[in-house]
């Protein structure tokens, strides 16, 4: 997730721009009582490494101001015609052109011995891992102009220290300097000033590559946590499309889930009634509804878990035998929640594609049928707003849950401000020498 990449990133760029004397943090000779334990080929190595680690921060600067402002061809521009954005990705491209290479698996999962090289191994990590928040919600298209602009004020500021720690390396033996650093600071200022014009927009921060779920395996847990992992592991389960079948077993199950819900946190008892009903009337609704593509047995396997459990729970609830902590009721509610939004999206796919039919009866005798009273004909047809009104309304309307504002995670604006602060700071004067007493 970008809050995590980013936030590693800012934070370990932060406390790299707040240490000084360099040369003493890679094992250089310092004051009297401070020995030299590196030679300077080892403090030549140990630069070179971080430049490495350095490179993967200046590619993801560069991805991020891509992702903001993709303006694909450069060529045959120049500082007069390109925008801010523009002039420093550009500033970005030359820099990495020139710059020492992206660093080896091993450099960023081996820990390093100096606490400064670990600060920038890191960076690197959280610039490689945050690649993949790119292409994964956080492209161009995806974002708002204002998180658009969040973005390219939060490259421009990783720019912006990775210039200032250029500067104070300098010394380090070997060191290769940044292609026109003055040029790229320039245009990191300019950029992270027109960037921040507008209020930013944190809720940016929830965005980007996420884990997928994975089953809660093992035996069965107690109480409401078994509850818990019954429910999570059917929303897992969700994510095969079910037969028609097994979705009328799965509406069913949250049926029970929400009644003894209801029962358990008394504050929302109105919102477990609601959803009660509403799956009630889904199971009426589905109830000629037919489908035999799909795989749903695993979700009904993992649905009846869910209400045998929960209706255990509540009887021992009532028997004063156990107790419902708020913490685990918020959870059941939020995967209540997820478990919605996915059986809407199920019965949507369903009636769109023709997976699901709907049975319809034909006014002529089935002649064919076995006995001796002949029922009527009956035969499917694709669901459409006018076989299914009531259930495709209810869906719509009622089971979806209402789309909540985002809300940004708590750091976010924290990790921003720290770096900032960093960015402009300056390290204490050293004490003068108490002279001798008059």
């Amino acid at each position: 997730m970008y809050a995590e990449n980013g936030g590693h990133l800012r934070a370990e760029l932060s406390t790299l721009l707040r240490q000084h004397r360099v040369q003493q943090r890679l094992g250089g000779a310092g004051s009297h009582s401070i020995p030299e334990t590196t030679s300077v080929h080892e403090r030549r190595l140990l630069g070179e490494q971080i430049g490495r680690y350095r490179h993967s921060g200046l590619v993801w600067c560069v991805q991020a101001v891509r992702a903001a402002n993709p303006r694909m061809n450069l060529q045959g521009t120049s500082t007069r015609t390109r925008g801010p954005a523009e002039e420093l990705r550009y500033r970005l491209d030359v820099a990495i052109a020139h710059s020492s290479g992206l660093p080896g698996l091993d450099e960023l999962t081996s820990e390093q011995p100096f606490a400064m090289v670990e600060s920038w191994r890191q960076i690197a990590r959280a610039a490689t891992l945050g690649e993949h928040d790119f292409d994964a919600g956080l492209g161009y298209g995806r974002l708002s102009q204002v998180q658009c602009m969040t973005l390219l004020k939060d490259a421009s500021d990783v720019a912006r220290g990775l210039v200032g720690l250029d500067r104070r390396y300098s010394n380090i033996p070997g060191w290769q300097p940044l292609k026109d650093a003055g040029w790229l600071a320039r245009a990191a200022e300019t950029c992270a000033t027109f960037a921040g014009y507008d209020e930013p927009d944190y809720t940016i921060d929830l965005r980007g590559w996420q884990p997928r779920r994975t089953l809660v395996e093992g035996p069965g847990l107690p109480g409401l946590t078994g509850v818990l992992q019954a429910q999570h592991n059917l929303l897992v389960h969700l994510g095969e499309f079910p037969d028609a079948r097994s979705l009328r077993l799965v509406l069913d199950s949250q049926r029970i889930v929400s009644r003894d819900a209801a029962t358990l946190d008394p504050r929302a008892s109105a919102e477990w009634t609601d959803r009660a009903s509403t799956y009630l009337r889904l199971i009426h609704a589905t109830h000629d509804i037919g489908g035999m593509v799909g795989n749903g047995g695993p979700a009904a396997g993992q649905a009846a878990l869910a209400a045998s459990r929960i209706e255990q729970f509540s009887r021992a609830v009532l028997a004063g035998t156990a107790a419902a902590e708020s913490g685990a009721i918020r959870h059941l509610a939020q995967l209540g929640r997820e478990i919605d939004e996915r059986i809407a999206q199920v019965i949507q796919q369903g009636a769109r594609e023709q997976i699901y039919f709907a049975r319809v009866p034909f006014p002529r005798v089935d002649k064919d049928a076995a006995g001796l009273v002949k029922p009527t004909r009956q035969r499917y047809v694709p669901m459409t707003a006018d076989v299914c009104q009531e259930l495709l309304e209810l869906v719509r309307d009622q089971l979806r849950p209402e789309a909540e504002l985002p809300r940004a995670p708590k750091r976010a604006a924290a990790s921003r401000v720290e770096l900032a602060a960093a960015l402009v700071h300056r390290p204490e004067p050293r004490r003068a020498q108490a002279g001798p007493a008059m």
